[in-house]
């Protein structure tokens, strides 16, 4: 930090963003800009604060403890060329199980902030105030705010020494979200992070067997007989079920569930929290597919399908509700072909779907890094 103007009676400092590819370095981005004028007036107007952003994986381990995480922004910039630094992680961090939110080192001027633990509702307001509160607990002669409500309570002397299933053992400057809601913000926060909507924009292959599936069925007259003949509640079950045999065909053909790591609890736990969000993010994009593809094919049911011509095929006047029924049946079967094209799919299409191999890759590239081999020592 320099020293303060004697003539203005203000003091620089360096604050750089540490983030993780993806959804992390886009908040970053976002936030950078407004950062040092949303800091001037929570920490004071004597400070003038420099802000720069950095992408770069950080860890893969939810073990790390935060002051390691000095050696990492060491290796991105000079030590001299920052004061503080707020790392940005989409990786969960539990300690005796329940999320971390947060986790500051002020002795190693670093912070170390997990998204999924805020949750997936105002995320970048959420992380604006983490940022902005850990600041202040990291510069010294600061007076900072009070951590937001959201950032959970301190982790307690158990729970700081659980060795088993907490990161940084021993460190006090740690925040938990406990119980169900905890639980439920980091599930909702790492399907979040996986962003599960983007999934069916790289499945290409999957799509061609769903539109070919789906262009077969809109000109067949039985398919038309059979969707028009069907009721409600078997339209239901044949939509559940081609919903989850694509989900379960993704997930089986490209190996994404994850196997027993473990017998430690929080093995078991990281286990269970990466397969739920993976069957989750996958069911997400899938359903995101289905809805996308039932609005396509009603709007071609209109306009190609002539009143007459499938009112004489139904031998009955066609209502709107003959339509909407011909579109969801077609839709529900054209699944069944997209779980056949998914089988096609390069296994990077679908990777960054599942949490155990997004982490197994960003670990590798720390290793190769030489990042990974500081952090385990």
């Amino acid at each position: 930090m320099t020293a303060p103007d004697p003539g203005s009676a203000t003091r620089t400092v360096r604050l750089v963003l540490v983030a993780d590819p993806g959804l992390a370095a886009e908040i970053a981005r976002e936030l950078a800009s407004d950062l040092p004028d949303r800091l001037r007036r929570q920490l004071g107007s004597q400070t003038e604060w420099q802000v720069r952003t950095v992408t770069a994986p950080l860890v893969a381990d939810e073990q790390v403890e935060v002051s390691d995480m000095a050696e990492v922004v060491s290796t991105l910039l000079p030590d001299d060329d920052w004061d503080l630094a707020v790392c940005l992680t989409d990786l969960p961090r539990r300690a005796h199980l329940s999320p971390v939110s947060v986790e500051v080192s002020p002795d190693r001027r670093v912070a170390l902030v997990s998204l999924p633990a805020l949750g997936a509702l105002g995320l970048h307001r959420r992380v604006a105030r983490a940022v902005v509160g850990v600041v202040g607990r990291l510069a010294p002669d600061i007076e900072g705010p009070a951590l937001p409500a959201v950032l959970g309570r301190r982790a307690t002397g158990a729970e700081r020494a659980a060795e088993d299933s907490g990161p940084c053992r021993g460190d006090p400057n740690r925040y938990v979200v406990p119980g169900l809601r905890g639980h439920l913000r980091l599930v909702s926060g790492m399907v979040r992070a996986n962003r599960p909507w983007r999934l069916f924009t790289t499945l290409s292959k999957s799509l061609a067997g769903v539109f070919a599936t789906a262009a077969f069925g809109m000109i067949n007259t039985s398919t038309w007989l059979i969707a028009v003949g069907l009721s409600s509640w078997r339209q239901v079950l044949i939509a559940v079920l081609s919903v989850g045999a694509l989900t379960a065909w993704i997930i089986i053909d490209h190996e994404l569930w994850e196997r027993a790591g473990g017998d430690l609890p929080s093995a078991r736990a990281r286990l269970y929290l990466y397969n739920l969000v993976t069957a989750v993010c996958i069911s997400l994009g899938v359903l995101f597919l289905y809805a996308v593809l039932f609005v396509a094919l009603t709007a071609v049911a209109a306009l190609l399908l002539v009143p007459s011509v499938f009112g004489q095929i139904l031998q009955q006047p066609a209502q709107a509700h003959d339509y909407v029924a011909l579109s969801w049946f077609i839709t529900s079967i054209a699944m069944v072909g997209g779980a056949f094209g998914s089988g096609l799919e390069e296994d990077e299409a679908v990777r960054n779907a599942a949490y155990g191999q997004r982490h197994r890759d960003r670990w590798k590239r720390l290793r190769e890094q030489g990042v990974a081999q500081r952090l385990t020592q």
